[in-house]
């Protein structure tokens, strides 16, 4: 008997260790630290990959732990950011982590965002890339993007070590970049998405904009076996859910399409029996890549986008140019899309003249025609001249 009583005693300090305590707080002077003054965030939800809690009217939490944990990570709430600091990977022997939020305005009054959806960018090296990142930059700049979204395929472990400084949420400053794994970011190591964890963080967390509950989640498989199983990543996502009000639209990202993922009628039986039924929780779109097309599929029982965007870096195999989709978020939750083409800055081209000849009209005018783009942001206004024997004739900006 008091062998027992004592092999209790012994266990306990091991369960009281296991829990993760913290706080969330708006870090006004950016030091990544909580100093008295610093206004401390309630109703925050945070993460050990299991188990969801919010924090309190002090801002702190209180989480339980559970055998798999890697990570405390929280749902970053809307008018805020993190610098890549909206998770913390659990060190032995530390269980206190605090996280601090950055103020951050790409939010209309009533809940209105855009938010930039890119995929299978594939790169192996850093150098080489700075032409269509930088215009993907100055567009999230001019235009307010709240996120870019990368849904996978960074690429094996060469294009995991250097995508991350090509496009971080340190390096793109006017906006916030987030990543799921790919079939392709699962690489060798103790198990397929240690690498990705490493540099990335977790691989299935979620984060808020406007009235948009954002959920990211990864792929089921791969070149190697992940830890994770869909059980895990779904019961997790039931947690989160339940902290999630009901006025909230929901966005789901993943790497492949709903039915890869177990669950193609938006519905996943957990092995308890529960069942997650994104349905019930105002889900509005499953965005995803793989497939590395450009494809937007409304489905026809209950009105969900499902969405793929292709590479902005290479274009797709349905012969898309290299472009980055842009998500228009009204104060609603519902989308509307368009695409922005890479590698274009300040492009204009006269379309209407052939063989270097134009028609004159009877009031001596050339009518033209004009194509403008510019990959950095939507045109609005166009400056031409027109030269004759190297003198300028027609000089006109509309």
């Amino acid at each position: 008997m008091k062998k027992i009583i004592l092999g209790m005693l012994l266990a306990f300090p091991a369960i009281v260790s296991a829990q993760h305590t913290g706080k969330v707080f708006v870090d006004a002077n950016h030091n990544g630290r909580w100093d008295k003054g610093e206004t401390l965030m309630k109703g925050i939800s945070v993460s050990d990959g299991l188990n969801v809690v919010l924090t309190d009217e002090k801002g702190c939490f209180c989480l339980p732990g559970h055998e798999k944990e890697r990570f405390i990570f929280i749902t970053t709430p809307s008018g805020y950011k993190t610098e890549n600091a909206y998770y913390h990977r659990i060190e032995e022997g530390q269980t206190s982590y605090d996280f601090g939020l950055l103020r951050y305005d790409a939010v209309k009054s009533d809940g209105s965002h855009k938010f930039i959806h890119i995929s299978d960018t594939e790169i192996g090296e850093e150098q080489g890339q700075d032409e269509w990142t930088e215009g993907m930059r100055e567009y999230a700049a001019n235009e307010k993007v709240a996120f870019i979204i990368h849904t996978g395929d960074i690429c094996y472990v060469g294009g995991l070590n250097n995508h991350i400084k090509v496009m971080n949420s340190s390096n793109m400053p006017e906006t916030q970049v987030f990543y799921s794994v790919g079939n392709h970011d699962l690489v060798a190591g103790k198990y397929g998405e240690e690498l990705f964890e490493k540099i990335y963080g977790p691989t299935f967390y979620s984060f808020e904009v406007g009235n948009v509950h954002y959920i990211v989640t990864p792929m089921p498989g791969g070149d190697h076996a992940p830890s994770y199983r869909l059980d895990d990543v779904f019961t997790w996502m039931a947690n989160d859910l339940k902290h999630v009000g009901k006025d909230k639209a929901v966005y789901v990202f993943n790497h492949t399409i709903p039915g890869e993922c177990g669950c193609p009628d938006f519905k996943y039986t957990l092995k308890n029996k529960e069942t997650v039924d994104l349905l019930a929780h105002n889900l509005k779109a499953w965005l995803y890549g793989h497939w590395h097309v450009n494809h937007i599929y409304t489905h026809p029982d209950n009105g969900i986008g499902v969405i793929c965007s292709s590479t902005p870096v290479y274009g797709g195999i349905d012969h898309a140019s290299s472009a980055f989709r842009v998500m228009n978020i009204d104060g609603k939750g519902d989308f509307t899309s368009d695409f922005h083409y890479s590698y274009m800055d300040k492009h204009m081209v006269i379309a209407s003249i052939q063989n270097h000849q134009a028609a004159i009209t009877p009031e001596g005018t050339i009518p033209l025609v004009v194509n403008a783009y510019s990959t950095a942001s939507p045109v609005t206004q166009v400056r031409y001249s027109c030269t004759f024997d190297g003198k300028t004739i027609v000089q006109v900006s509309r």
